[in-house]
């Protein structure tokens, strides 16, 4: 059976929150896309659009953009413990790593969160085909990304070590509401019983900027085929008899450096903290990464009523979720404490147990927040007891200041 793979709730909940770092002013025009051109084969990445004739009126320098700049630092080398991988990376960039027993799934963002660096691999003993491998990746991003404005998907490009390149980008829209094209270069190869996919996602605008140094990350990028994934498994158990798979461990109050909330985590649970000036992004998720608990907190000094709550919540789900197999919304559930609930549902890539969410959304003060919680919907009744208890430790200080 062909695997697809699982970048879970990274690319859901780190990949759509890449474009939020934006400038003030207004929104840009959205720019004409083309199919990607095959070039001749080398492992880098190129813009998704041919040249175009020059505008009557110039089109405003990078400087200008509604988008902050990727900031790239000086690359240093990382080297995975289990010595599978090694690749440069900016040395300013932050790592998430969500790694599974059986894949390694490891993210780089740069300070601004609108470059990411991708690394995902997992062992297979089938012997896939191009075709095998182009699938594989081609069926995982039409999945993810086909219903987004303006996705593109290119041909695929055999590189000179093998490898093949997909280019593809989607039309996101940054919290200022300025339309950004987002440009994903992503490599799939296989070495040995390693299947590899690299990528690198970049505002497409700032490609001239960046594709030195895109380029020298991605030729860095060594696999080493003898080593062995770190704790290899056929994976977590699978619950069974009132056994669950998650892994709860004793509960620790998290406090903001703000001072702005607090929440008890179990303290085995690993924090991406992917905060911008005036939003706080916190997600939190176990090791098996199957179950998460997510923050996000802004600064609004709107004072909304019930329904144009529920309409933001419903629209960040939405907006986030909308694309996912089988996504579902139940009506809207108003809390004892003034906060509004909305349960929600999604069916994962080559899953078939879904996963449901619990999102909160409510107002103190000058702060604006959703809390969620994302658990496997067969096991939502042996979990409830834990999850009841992380939600209702969630704490506001509506005087706290930014």
């Amino acid at each position: 059976m062909t695997r697809v793979p699982r970048w879970l709730l990274l690319v859901i909940m780190i990949g759509m929150l890449l474009v939020l770092a934006a400038c003030g002013g207004a929104s840009s025009p959205a720019v004409e896309q083309s199919e990607p051109a095959a070039e001749s084969p080398t492992r880098t990445p190129r813009p998704t659009r041919e040249a175009a004739e020059q505008p009557a009126d110039p089109v405003p320098p990078t400087g200008s953009s509604n988008v902050l700049e990727v900031q790239m630092g000086r690359l240093q080398t990382y080297e995975h413990p289990s010595g599978v991988f090694e690749i440069s990376v900016p040395e300013n960039w932050s790592l998430q790593d969500s790694s599974r027993p059986d894949e390694l799934i490891l993210v780089w963002t740069d300070p601004t969160r609108n470059g990411a660096v991708i690394v995902d691999i997992f062992e297979s003993a089938v012997n896939y085909s191009d075709d095998e491998l182009i699938d594989i990746l081609a069926n995982f991003l039409d999945t993810q990304f086909s219903d987004e404005r303006e996705y593109v998907l290119g041909e695929p490009v055999v590189q000179g070590d093998d490898s093949i390149l997909l280019i593809w980008s989607y039309l996101a829209r940054a919290d200022n509401n300025a339309d950004v094209m987002l440009l994903g270069n992503s490599f799939i190869e296989q070495r040995g019983d390693k299947v590899s996919i690299l990528t690198t996602l970049i505002p497409d605008e700032q490609f001239d900027l960046l594709v030195d140094g895109t380029d020298e990350i991605i030729n860095s990028y060594r696999i080493n085929p003898r080593a062995a994934l770190a704790g290899t498994s056929n994976g977590s158990v699978a619950p069974s008899d009132g056994q669950t798979a998650i892994e709860f461990g004793r509960l620790r109050t998290y406090e903001h450096p703000s001072g702005i909330f607090q929440i008890d985590i179990p303290e085995n649970w690993s924090l991406e903290d992917m905060s911008l000036a005036n939003r706080l992004l916190l997600f939190w998720s176990d090791p098996t990464g199957d179950a998460g608990v997510f923050v996000d907190i802004q600064e609004d000094a709107s004072t909304y009523s019930e329904d144009e709550l529920v309409v933001l919540l419903e629209e960040f789900l939405e907006g986030s979720f909308s694309a996912a197999t089988d996504f579902g919304m139940d009506e809207p559930r108003f809390q004892s404490d003034d906060s509004i609930l909305i349960v929600w549902s999604y069916t994962p890539d080559n899953s078939e147990s879904r996963l449901l969410g619990n999102s909160f959304i409510e107002q103190r003060g000058d702060k604006l927040s959703i809390l969620s919680t994302l658990v496997p919907e067969d096991e939502f009744d042996l979990l409830v007891e834990y999850t009841d208890e992380i939600i209702n430790t969630y704490l506001i200080d509506a005087e706290a200041s930014w």
